[in-house]
């Protein structure tokens, strides 16, 4: 898997960030191949599938799940969650009773943990979103439920971007069909 996004040369993450540290983060999650799993809109309103109301349910008890973990506004679409997800300035001194020095893996396990997402982190938490969604969707559904593998993440770094990101997410329904993950 490149660390690189397939349309440029550019890293996919913030060179030496520490995405467990506390702040706002916006999130895309796609359904596997764009499939409309979640709903549809109707004259600008988004109505959730079972599929969908799942998404959304479990995405508003992750704070019960993850205790660092506030949320912002969100929206399922019917192809992908837009959110605002924030992590408490402390989750780094919760999850990491021992900060090692950063030197390089000497076994297969160690260098295996070192790519591992880090617990407390926005990829440990949206992987457990995934993965629990994907449990609780495929029990219900007669279609092959499935995710993209990552996720677009961008760090909120001041308080016009986040209402520029509020904006978006809370107007997302009645611009689906500008949206570039509109699907007709």
């Amino acid at each position: 898997m490149s660390k690189y996004d397939a349309f440029s040369k550019n890293a996919r993450r913030l060179r030496g960030y520490d995405y467990r540290l506390g702040g706002l983060y916006f999130i895309t999650i796609c359904t596997q191949d764009r499939f409309p799993y979640f709903g549809e809109v109707v004259n600008g309103e988004m109505v959730l599938s079972d599929e969908g109301q799942i998404a959304h349910d479990y995405w508003l008890d992750l704070p019960k799940h993850i205790p660092p973990v506030f949320l912002g506004e969100f929206v399922v679409m019917p192809n992908h969650v837009h959110a605002i997800i924030g992590l408490e300035a402390e989750s780094i001194l919760r999850n990491e009773l021992l900060i090692l020095p950063n030197k390089p893996a000497t076994s297969k396990n160690e260098f295996m943990a070192k790519l591992a997402p880090k617990a407390g982190s926005i990829s440990h938490v949206i992987g457990l979103y995934k993965s629990t969604c994907t449990k609780m969707i495929r029990s219900v559904s007669t279609e092959p439920f499935g995710w993209q593998p990552r996720f677009h993440d961008c760090i909120i770094r001041n308080q016009r971007e986040l209402i520029l990101i509020e904006d978006y997410i809370l107007n997302n329904p009645s611009k689906w069909q500008e949206d570039r993950f509109y699907k007709p």
